[in-house]
Formats: structure tokens, sequence, C-alpha cells
């Protein structure tokens, strides 16, 4: 008897165990078939963002190759400027060494003329002296 108990408790253990995972299976299978519409529904704005995204990086890098491009273009007129600037600045040192010498020069003439225009005032109020024929 003891036999016959311990197989129906182990029969029924068993059902329970059985009856306990095909419980568990469908609400598994419902949870995937949830996901599975749930990716269904989502795959289509999925496709649309990696489009999207190809899109613009492709402009992007449309937009950079185009940049690099012009600036290529721009380095001869940078060259340029740069050059032209440095000839203003060789000029500009030129010509501040040509307006000292000429400035000591011209001091030196105002200097002689000053003198000059001393000794014509004084002669000129100096009275006449007879002068030895």
């Amino acid at each position: 008897m003891i036999i016959e108990i311990s197989v129906v408790v182990a029969t029924v253990a068993f059902v329970v165990l059985v009856v306990t995972l095909l419980v568990t299976l469908k609400r598994a299978m419902r949870v995937l078939e949830s996901v599975h519409e749930t990716i269904k529904q989502v795959e289509p704005q999925v496709e649309e963002v990696i489009t999207r995204t190809k899109r613009t990086l492709d402009e992007t890098n449309e937009l950079l190759a185009d940049m690099r491009e012009k600036s290529r273009k721009t380095d001869s007129l940078f060259q340029t400027v740069d050059s032209i600037g440095n000839g203003l600045q060789e000029l500009s040192t030129t010509i501040t060494k040509t307006a000292s010498a000429q400035k000591e020069r011209l001091s030196n003439v105002t200097a002689l003329f000053s003198s000059g225009w001393d000794l014509f005032r004084k002669r000129r109020s100096e009275p006449s002296r007879k002068r030895v024929k």
C-alpha cells in the first residue's frame, strides 16, 4: 500500500509540475508574442532612422570635403596676405629709419638756419660802419 500511495503522490507531483510548467510556458509565449509585435512595430521606424542617419552622414562628408577644398583654395590668398604684411612691415621699418635720418638732418639744417638768422639780425642791428675805400 505504501508503494501505491508513493506512486499516487509522485504522479500528482508530476502532474502539478507539468501543469506549472505549461502555465509558465504559456505566459512566456505571451511575453514573446508581445515582444515580437513590438519589434514588428518598431522595425520600420528603426529602418527610417538608419536611412536618415546614413543620409545625414553622407551630407556631412560632402560638406567636409567642400570645406577642405575651399580651405585649400584660400591658402594661397592667406599666403599672399602674409607676404604683403611682411613687405609692409619691411617698408615701415625702412620709412622709420629714413625718417629718423631725415629728422636728424632737418635738425642740423634748422640749427644752421637759426644761427645764420641770428647772425643776420645781429649784423643788421649794428650801426653802419664806414667802409674803407
